[in-house]
């Protein structure tokens, strides 16, 4: 009876501890893939700031030669203070705000929701 006994360990894997390894190694992808979604939501705020400030910066060289008016996207492009490749929208497909308030010039966007005045915006203001 102890040789059938030891037969049956060495038969290989049980189902139970296969079932036990793909669920490891699903859960595993799964956090690599969460994790590397995270990096990305950041990489997308991270080069829409960057879009939003250099167009506050050419949108501000603007108004220094033009003393009234608040610039468009267009005519920032027109008048080469931005290159013809420039983004006109944030990672999302959001579409960038160019507004003047007095001596401010503020540049912003929705976001990743697409509704904008809210938490999530990008902006480039000072």
């Amino acid at each position: 009876m102890n040789r059938a006994h030891s037969r049956s360990r060495s038969r290989g894997v049980t189902p139970v501890a296969a079932a036990v390894a793909v669920l490891v190694v699903g859960a595993g992808a799964s956090c690599a893939w969460w994790l590397g979604s995270l990096g990305g939501a950041r990489d997308d705020k991270a080069s829409s700031q960057a879009d939003a400030a250099l167009i506050q910066t050419a949108a501000k060289a603007f108004r220094a030669q033009h003393e009234r008016g608040c610039p468009t996207f267009s005519s920032l492009q027109q008048e080469e203070f931005l290159s013809r490749n420039a983004r006109s929208d944030d990672a999302w497909g959001n579409r960038f705000r160019i507004s003047c308030d007095g001596g401010e010039i503020a540049v912003s966007s929705a976001g990743p929701d697409h509704k904008p005045k809210n938490a999530d915006d990008i902006s480039a203001s000072r």
